[in-house]
């Protein structure tokens, strides 16, 4: 399982959501039919503003894990514009923790309002 986490400025935050919401449309190319995939959704992705995760920067990140390599080859040029940067090394695992933490944290609340099965 691959996982990359980006550093997204409040400049390119409006421009990586509408990348990552787009709907998947149909183009139509003479008489060609062309479906044109959103695979961010596909995929799932958490988005994360900095400081609701305890950190003091003016910005959020963005965690992306797939299992395949080719994924990121063809989607990340898609959201590697101006203002976005791919972390690594400690900050990179700073933010890896802190949503994973907080995915687990929601997990176990979601156990405890209905119960262990």
């Amino acid at each position: 399982m691959m996982i990359r986490i980006y550093k997204i400025e409040a400049k390119a935050l409006a421009q990586v959501k509408k990348t990552l919401e787009e709907q998947e449309r149909v183009e139509v190319t003479g008489d060609e039919k062309k479906i044109v995939r959103n695979e961010f959704i596909r995929a799932g992705y958490t988005l994360r503003d900095a400081k609701s995760m305890g950190f003091t920067e003016n910005c959020s990140y963005l965690y992306l894990r797939n299992e395949e390599d080719d994924f990121f080859k063809r989607n990340e040029p898609k959201i590697l514009i101006e203002g976005v940067k791919k972390l690594d090394g400690q900050e990179f695992e700073k933010v890896k923790h802190g949503v994973e933490k907080e995915a687990e944290d929601a997990a176990i609340g979601v156990g405890a309002v209905f119960g262990q099965f």
